[in-house]
């Protein structure tokens, strides 16, 4: 009979627990992309601030050194964030030194969504997402 007692008590804590696991594991995703996007948001502002000081108050900074590489955001953050890992993944889609837009794709789990680095200093480089879509919501939050 206590074995019984104990079965349903341990069944019970796993019906509760096991779903706060999950969604433990996802906020930490969400909470480590957050924490990269902050982190470039501030290496580019950073360097914009040392391109003031440098004579250079209309150029936005490079993003990266060769695009497409294997790793993004190789001038701004330190250490570079390796392209396409496996709980939150960076990926560089389109744009090079010369263009004036810069893609790159965010995926965690099965959702993704496009941060567009403009190279506006007018607008002080801004790195954004499309508000539009969930993943972006979940971020800006």
């Amino acid at each position: 009979m206590e074995l019984i007692f104990v079965i349903v008590i341990i069944g019970i804590l796993s019906a509760v627990a096991l779903p706060r696991l999950f969604t433990g594991v996802s906020d930490a995703k969400l909470a480590k992309a957050k924490t990269q996007i902050a982190t470039i948001r501030s290496g580019i502002s950073s360097m914009y601030s040392k391109n003031i000081l440098a004579g250079q108050s209309d150029k936005c900074p490079e993003l990266e050194d060769t695009y497409g590489g294997g790793e993004v955001f190789e001038k701004v953050v330190h250490p570079p964030i390796k392209e396409q890992q496996q709980d939150v993944s960076w990926r560089w889609v389109s744009g090079t030194a010369s263009d004036n837009q810069i893609s790159y794709e965010l995926k965690i789990e099965d959702e993704n969504t496009t941060f567009t680095y403009e190279k506006n200093a007018s607008k002080a480089c801004p790195f954004t997402c499309n508000s539009s879509d969930d993943l972006c919501k979940k971020l800006t939050q």
